[in-house]
């Protein structure tokens, strides 16, 4: 019958020192409390470690907590740490006359929150709305902070209901206030699921989110009659390439001036051109094993394979080359402003580069690029429908210009160097660094301007906004979808079109009336720029939320 625990040492392994007495002595039995991570290190024991680590290191042997490490078979992080706890724990303050109980005022009892269902239901909003937390880190966030958690369950008819009610709400916002605007237009999509979106691109509103099982003509011909529906007098659509996009404005007898978007038709001549520089390549991978074959042994006909494998190579590199030249052409021709001179261009002027660059892509034999040059045929008329939009309200510029210098001449030169100026400015925040040293000297040049002529501070500010306002792609609407994209990955919610929906305008209300933290927009919330007010800044308290 044994008295004392055994040691799992073995004897040569013994501690020979009174610390090895003292630990077989520690009562089997073990006090042990509910807030300890370690259940198996009893009351003894980590009396025993404190005792042994907060020796002084001069007068404690050497491999004393190794040994500790190795027979309560703990991390030597956790033995300082028991240490600090014991010490701290026995060590008693200077003065305990000095140490009293802190006070606590009545004002602090009554700041403090209680938690109340409405708290709970405005905490579990905003967690997913900005938060995006996901189902099962939400609810750690409410444990945490409320030692309260909710089942997805809670979680799933509180998003329903908000949505719900988020739809009634915006089914009433009245857009009157943003004018006859032009309105951006693209698809996302869940799986195969479709989501259309409609955004206003200077204050990025967006006027409508539905999730719909198809994206039909049809299904575009409703969602631009729902919009008109909200009181948004649609003057132009901007929008990439989709087929059914032509269809949809005659199903909804919509007039309204089309804006292709000038990035994409670029980005698929970038595409072709890859192709066909990878085409090549293969092409002079095959050629160069002939040559091998050929310098060990001559065979007519490989030579002749040869021939035609390297002067297809040849053709396609010329043509890839031609391509790239061409593409630079089409960028210069849906140009808003000449980054050199500053010249604001004409429709004619562009559209005589376009077709020119057209007849020269057409002239490149290859498959893909005739394919190519068929698709650009089609879409460059409306990708320079924005210099016919621009004409009429620099017209009207222009004429509140002309009273303020007497010679008509001196205008010109004016308007060049603020156009200028935005170009550049405009290319620098695209992350074009290149152009950083020409832009700093046309904000000089334009600051001799006003230097000089102090009284056009306001028409060249006038001009920079009429240049901002011009839209030439659907970025707004792409800019939403980058924002969308996540959320919607992290909801296991949406997963049908009801559910979709719902979520759907719980984020178009809060992406609304959320304030943006940077960019020219700061501080302020897309309705706010739109001259929307819905009585409160606070996208919860609409909800029926209100802070307690």
């Amino acid at each position: 019958m044994t008295v004392y625990p055994i040691s799992p040492l073995s004897a040569q392994a013994a501690w020979p020192q009174p610390a090895e007495t003292v630990w077989q002595a520690l009562p089997t039995p073990r006090q042990v409390s509910a807030n300890w991570k370690r259940p198996d290190l009893g009351l003894s024991d980590r009396l025993f470690i404190g005792a042994v680590v907060n020796i002084p290191r001069e007068q404690r042997t050497w491999g004393m907590l190794n040994w500790l490490s190795e027979t309560f078979e703990v991390s030597r992080p956790t033995l300082y740490a028991i240490g600090e706890k014991a010490k701290t724990g026995f060590m008693s303050p200077p003065n305990r006359a000095e140490v009293t109980a802190p006070v606590v005022q009545p004002e602090v009892l009554q700041k403090m929150v209680a938690v109340t269902p409405n708290r709970m239901k405005r905490t579990v909003m905003s967690l997913i709305l900005p938060g995006g937390v996901t189902e099962r880190s939400l609810r750690a966030c409410l444990q945490t902070a409320f030692d309260e958690g909710r089942c997805p369950g809670f979680v799933s008819k509180l998003l329903h209901e908000a949505g719900r009610r988020a739809g009634e709400i915006l089914a009433q916002v009245d857009h009157s206030s943003l004018g006859a605007v032009i309105q951006a237009r693209d698809e996302l999509f869940v799986g195969r699921a479709p989501i259309l979106l409609m955004v206003e691109p200077k204050s990025l509103v967006i006027t409508g989110l539905y999730a719909t099982a198809d994206r039909a003509a049809d299904t575009w011909g409703c969602v631009l009659l729902f919009t008109q529906d909200r009181r948004v007098h649609i003057k132009g659509l901007a929008e990439d390439g989709c087929l059914p996009y032509a269809a949809s404005c005659r199903a909804a007898k919509l007039d309204a001036a089309i804006q292709k978007d000038v990035w994409h038709p670029l980005e698929d001549v970038r595409k072709v051109i890859r192709e066909v520089e990878r085409e090549a390549l293969q092409k002079m991978k095959a050629a160069e094993k002939l040559e091998k074959r050929l310098r060990k042994a001559w065979d007519e006909a490989l030579f002749d394979t040869w021939v035609a494998l390297e002067e297809q190579s040849a053709s396609l590199l010329e043509q890839s080359s031609r391509l790239r030249f061409w593409r630079e052409c089409l960028w210069d021709a849906v140009e808003l402003v000449d980054w050199r001179s500053g010249e604001i261009r004409d429709r004619a002027i562009n559209q005589w580069l376009a077709d020119e660059t057209l007849n020269g892509i057409r002239q490149l034999p290859h498959p893909r690029i005739q394919h190519l040059a068929e698709r650009l045929a089609a879409q460059v008329p409306e990708m320079l429908t924005f210099l016919e939009a621009i004409t009429q309200p620099l017209a009207h510029w222009q004429a509140q210009l002309q009273p303020l210098f007497p010679d008509p001449l001196t205008a010109t030169p004016f308007q060049a160097a603020v156009a200028r100026l935005w170009r550049l400015e405009h290319a620098v925040r695209n992350g074009q660094k290149s152009f950083a040293k020409s832009a700093a000297e046309a904000q000089q040049r334009l600051a001799l301007w006003l230097e000089e002529y102090p009284q056009l501070q306001a028409q060249a500010e006038k001009l920079l906004s009429l240049l901002e306002a011009v839209v030439r792609t659907s970025s707004a609407a792409e800019t939403i979808n980058s924002v969308l994209r996540p959320y919607l990955d992290r909801r296991r919610e949406c997963t049908d079109l009801v559910s979709r929906q719902c979520f759907l305008n719980l984020f178009v209300l809060w992406f609304n009336m959320h304030k943006f933290a940077r960019g020219p927009r700061k501080g302020k919330s897309p309705y706010e720029l739109a001259g929307i007010d819905l009585g409160t800044e606070d996208w919860l308290s609409l909800l029926g939320f209100p802070p307690d």
